[in-house]
């Protein structure tokens, strides 16, 4: 193999994962690795199929965990590669849903905000798994940072 060969990481989150569990993930895993990797520019697929209204992922992130999400990896860029960060659109079936997650992302990106207000970012924070699934998930990525030799 050559030396690329162990810097893919999969991190398998439970249908239903929210907003704690993908961010913990990235937070736990995906920055550390980042940094372990030393890139000298960050590339991101920036798919939303994570989102909440999406009909195959089964998962419950809002334009605020698209946002929050990006804006760790905007900081971990800075530290990382002089801020170098590439985010191509790659997907998300919620055609309703997805251009609120985009515009957050952009928002995050350009430092700018818009007065569009995201109709179903309250309604899906309610929605987020109880802290018994959001710790039981955050163990579970405890074990694979350890695993991956990122704690």
């Amino acid at each position: 193999m050559g030396a690329g060969e162990g810097y893919n990481i999969n991190i398998p989150l439970l249908a239903g994962a929210g907003d704690d569990s993908w961010r913990y993930a990235l937070e736990t895993i995906v920055i550390p690795a980042l940094a372990r990797f030393e890139p000298e520019l960050i590339i991101i697929a920036c798919g939303y199929d994570a989102n909440a209204m999406d009909p195959l992922a089964r998962m419950q992130l809002h334009s605020d965990s698209f946002r929050a999400m990006t804006e760790q990896v905007q900081q971990a860029a800075d530290r990382l590669c002089g801020g170098k960060l590439v985010m191509v659109h790659e997907g998300g079936y919620a055609e309703s849903y997805v251009p609120f997650c985009g515009l957050a992302v952009m928002e995050a990106l350009s430092g700018i905000r818009t007065e569009v207000q995201d109709p179903l970012l309250e309604f899906i924070q309610q929605q987020q798994p109880r802290a018994t699934f959001a710790q039981f998930q955050r163990q579970a990525i405890d074990r694979l940072a350890q695993q991956f030799g990122l704690q």
